[in-house]
């Protein structure tokens, strides 16, 4: 492998960890990311930064926490003035590239105009008002953008789905649907349309144009986000009497009064036949894009530029597909939502070949790792793009120590942070810690807690914050998360005097 190599990141929406054939799932089929994971290295245990899309994806391409990005929660914008990977990556030599989902400025804002609004804007996009990206979008010198999911997609992909065939977007609403179960339907779009295909066919394109350049494209499949929608064959790959419930779909208890408030008015209960079709849905788009990322790895290694390419799978975060009788997410932390999917494959890593993992690590090791690989040394790194000697900038770790080196990955714990303010009732502000064992949540402003063992209660029944035998546990994660939290505080202005 070349001392630049070609990185390669494939981003799934609302995919939880377990939903993988290689993650010993009992229904889900998914051959292609099963082959990347055979011949890489899977980690099992890793955790989103945050559980809602914008908030983590800025983690993603910044290598920061919410709080210093800025990016708190859905509807605000990533700044952009904050440095991104594909920037740091474009000044030193890599084209940079997006296909698919960004979502890094609001999807229900008002089209950008000057300095205000949104380049991601729906309206905007919808009117004709936004034609495209701008050049060097937070760091990507050229973009082929899908917003949206299903029946609400739009960007370039919809303004050539209408150009090759006009109002084919209508095929994807479920007035169109050929069957509908609530709130779950099947496509009648055809698959040679969809936005999966588009986004590998593009990706593909700038695959076989980019040359000797070192490239970094982020390839970006806006499925399996709700709503729970899939076009055929896909659509019909799952039977939905025959697929595995989790053992607590039907337990809509909370330990928490604000949390059954919570649910009581945000997530209505659901039935067992209407779940059953959305898991159907959520795995046949599963495998839809698997199908598609197996069309770009067959292309990488029959030109050989495996070789030097690094190639990584993951998702912004989960989806909790029915556990504890809720679907897709909200304020409870639960590993189906913020356990997500961390396939790597390096070419010429010491661990690679079928190697799983189950040590905790984190979302924010993402772009160090990457940085790392591409000779860029993280640990002089600031959150201004700027190199620092005497300054420690990125919160997260490389692994490439661990990955190409075979060194031992140091216990860490993940920390995941949540706030939300636009739904009613009070205002949510959940911080999270996991380690090897046990994962706390703090409600600072609703009040109280969760504490849960991860090895006796794997499905996070009991929530122990307020048991005397696990006081010292509890008092040790708080403390070590005050820690993780002051550590990460912002450092992003510059000094300029010394007083």
């Amino acid at each position: 492998m070349s001392s630049r190599p070609n990185i390669l990141v494939f981003c799934v929406d609302q995919m939880q960890s377990f939903c993988l054939g290689c993650h010993d799932h009992p229904d889900v089929k998914t051959p292609n990311l099963d082959r990347l994971a055979g011949t890489g290295v899977d980690f099992r245990r890793v955790y989103c930064a945050n559980s809602v899309c914008m908030p983590s994806r800025a983690t993603m391409i910044t290598g920061l926490t919410p709080r210093q990005h800025g990016c708190l929660t859905n509807g605000t914008c990533l700044p952009e003035n904050v440095p991104t990977l594909p920037a740091v990556l474009a000044r030193h030599g890599y084209r940079t590239h997006s296909v698919g989902k960004l979502h890094l400025q609001p999807f229900g804002a008002e089209p950008r105009t000057g300095a205000a609004g949104s380049w991601e804007s729906m309206k905007g996009w919808n009117s004709g008002a936004i034609q495209g990206l701008p050049e060097g979008y937070y760091g990507f010198q050229t973009t082929d953008y899908v917003g949206g999911h299903v029946s609400y997609c739009f960007g370039d992909y919809a303004n050539w789905l209408e150009k090759i065939q006009p109002g084919a977007r209508a095929l994807y609403t479920r007035d169109h649907a050929y069957h509908s179960v609530q709130p779950a339907w099947r496509l009648a779009i055809p698959e040679e349309l969809h936005y999966n295909n588009w986004i590998a066919h593009r990706t593909l394109d700038l695959l076989k144009g980019v040359g000797e350049q070192p490239f970094f494209v982020w390839c970006s499949f806006p499925d399996p986000h709700s709503p729970f929608a899939a076009c055929r064959p896909y659509s019909e790959e799952y039977d939905p009497a025959g697929l595995s419930l989790s053992p607590t779909w039907a337990q809509a208890d909370d330990s928490l009064a604000h949390l059954t408030a919570f649910r009581s008015r945000q997530h209505p209960p659901f039935s067992e036949a209407s779940l059953r079709e959305c898991m159907a849905q959520t795995y046949g788009m599963i495998s839809h894009i698997d199908a598609n990322v197996g069309r770009v790895l067959d292309y990488l290694e029959e030109t050989g530029r495996d070789r030097d390419t690094i190639i990584v799978f993951t998702a912004d975060h989960g989806e909790y597909l029915g556990s504890h009788h809720l679907l897709h997410k909200a304020v409870w932390p639960w590993e189906e939502l913020i356990r997500i999917p961390f396939i790597w494959r390096v070419p010429g890593s010491v661990r690679s070949g079928n190697s799983r993992r189950d040590e905790v690590a984190s979302h924010l090791d993402l772009v160090p790792t990457l940085l790392d690989y591409a000779g860029i040394d993280p640990r002089k790194l600031d959150m201004r793009g700027e190199y620092q000697s005497d300054r420690i900038g990125l919160p997260g770790r490389s692994l490439r120590p661990f990955l190409s080196d075979g060194h031992d990955l140091e216990a860490r714990p993940a920390v995941m942070e949540y706030d939300e303010d636009w739904h009613p009732g009070p205002t949510y502000r959940a911080r999270t810690i996991v380690s090897d064992r046990f994962k706390l949540t703090f409600y600072p402003n609703a009040g109280g807690g969760l504490l849960c063992d991860l090895v006796d209660d794997p499905y996070e029944t009991r929530n122990l914050w307020d048991s005397s035998a696990h006081r010292t546990v509890r008092a040790e994660l708080t403390e070590q998360l005050l820690i993780r939290l002051a550590l990460t505080d912002r450092l992003d202005q510059t000094r300029i005097t010394g007083a």
